[in-house]
């Protein structure tokens, strides 16, 4: 029996828990380093996870893609508040969500002028002893959660 979607979101997220908590209580810089963009990885793949629980939830395609999910909700004249919440805040530069994907594109494509340029007051710059992502699993978590407990109430 193959496990859930909301359980393997649930996995990516505690992995990401697991890899941030090891950064922080790790000295040495370049292990911690690795960890946070392990953590980032995980992270993002949490993300992706909640796209497929979302998908599977209002019947969409499988894409990845939040604005291909919004413009097929809006097709079947479905309002989806976790997407219309996603949309808003890949829509804002120094929102948590777009600066995750930043982070994430940092790291998959070793982009390292572009690392965490973002505003030092909205977020701290990576090699915080994975304050960023801890920041980012905080706001992912509650995105989840508040999906669930809206799905669970239909």
């Amino acid at each position: 029996m193959s496990p859930s979607l909301a359980s393997l979101t649930n996995q990516k997220i505690d992995t990401a828990r697991r890899f941030i908590q090891q950064s922080q209580e790790n000295n040495e810089k370049w292990l911690s380093l690795g960890l946070e963009s392990s953590a980032i990885f995980q992270l993002r793949s949490a993300l992706n996870g909640l796209l497929k629980e979302v998908s599977a939830s209002y019947s969409l395609s499988a894409s990845l893609d939040v604005a291909s999910l919004m413009e097929e909700a809006n097709n079947k004249q479905i309002i989806i508040p976790v997407l219309s919440e996603l949309a808003d805040l890949l829509a804002h530069r120094e929102s948590w969500c777009c600066q995750l994907e930043q982070a994430y594109l940092t790291q998959l494509e070793c982009r390292a002028g572009m690392a965490f340029s973002y505003d030092e007051n909205v977020i701290g710059r990576g090699g915080d002893a994975g304050a960023s992502a801890d920041f980012y699993l905080a706001k992912l978590v509650e995105l989840v959660l508040r999906f669930r407990e809206e799905s669970s109430e239909y």
